[in-house]
């Protein structure tokens, strides 16, 4: 991005550089939103529709496309009920492996990494994601090794209270 290294930032020249690779010069249609202008398109509302990636600067480092690792054999349990399987999906900037999950990882029900899975768990103890261990490998296993494990999601669809069981 073309942004100047002095003076204001303001939403109309960014959008600008977004849209023309310029900075001070284009025309914009309002009303400009800054979601469409990070992600592409005009689904916010911009009077303009923006390129997904801002391929008019270089160089152009950036890239929209997720960069995902598969957590596999999801169940929820709820109390005695097992729902699924499921499969989730993280971002590998996250964590490489399923077993290198932590509290800050994100999980999500799509390879795009768009859809989180909500929230989960965390009330009786009886409820939580569950991972049934049986065949994967090690880095596939949230545990990490022969047991299998359970953890619940928080409003943010952060990984909590994770549990590696015998």
């Amino acid at each position: 991005m073309a942004v100047p290294t002095s003076g204001a930032l303001n939403m109309l020249n960014m959008a600008r550089e977004a849209l023309y690779g310029t900075w001070g010069s284009g025309t914009i249609t309002g009303p400009i939103s800054l979601y469409d202008m990070v992600n592409g398109g005009n689904s916010h509302g911009s009077g303009n529709s923006y390129p997904t990636i801002n391929e008019n600067c270089l160089p152009n480092p950036a890239t929209r496309g997720a960069s995902y690792v598969e957590l596999k054999q999801v169940y929820k349990r709820v109390s005695s009920s097992v729902t699924g399987p499921f499969t989730h999906y993280f971002s590998s900037s996250q964590a490489s492996n399923a077993s290198s999950i932590t509290g800050s990882t994100i999980l999500y029900s799509d390879t795009s990494l768009t859809t989180p899975v909500g929230a989960f768990g965390g009330g009786s103890g009886l409820t939580y994601w569950y991972q049934d261990a049986t065949g994967l490998s090690n880095s596939d296993r949230v545990c990490g090794y022969d047991y299998d494990g359970n953890w619940d999601t928080n409003s943010n669809s952060q990984v909590i209270n994770q549990y590696c069981g015998q």
